[in-house]
């Protein structure tokens, strides 16, 4: 079930939940950690640098004109789920730290916002 109101609270949680009910494509089992340390940050940190890899190929791929004749719905669906998957596995990433993604955002977020003179604050 999609839902409309979803916080980083909610992700974290529902990220831990499917953790340790996560199978591989045999089916397999990936993490023996229900919290994902069994994963190093460094592990996790591939997994968004390959996400991010993966965005970055549908942006190249949409630039050079592969998706020419194609419904701009369809490319902006792609480029959707590829950037959900950064965000998902970087919340994994940084839950390994246990840092709280939404307050770490507000927080740089302001702090830029004070370094370039802008009055928008989260």
């Amino acid at each position: 079930m999609y839902s409309k109101d979803l916080t980083f609270k909610k992700l974290r949680e529902a990220n831990l939940d499917r953790l340790p009910q996560f199978r591989d494509k045999r089916g397999v089992i990936c993490h023996a950690n229900s919290d994902g340390s069994d994963w190093s940050p460094s592990d996790w940190m591939t997994a968004v640098s390959g996400e991010v890899g993966e965005l970055a190929s549908e942006i190249k791929a949409l630039r050079r004109g592969d998706y020419a004749g194609i419904e701009r719905s369809f490319i902006t669906k792609k480029v959707a789920h590829e950037a959900a998957d950064i965000v998902i596995y970087l919340d994994l990433l940084v839950s390994q730290f246990g840092i709280d993604l939404g307050e770490a955002i507000t927080e740089k977020f302001n702090i830029v916002s004070e370094r370039v003179h802008a009055t928008t604050k989260l």
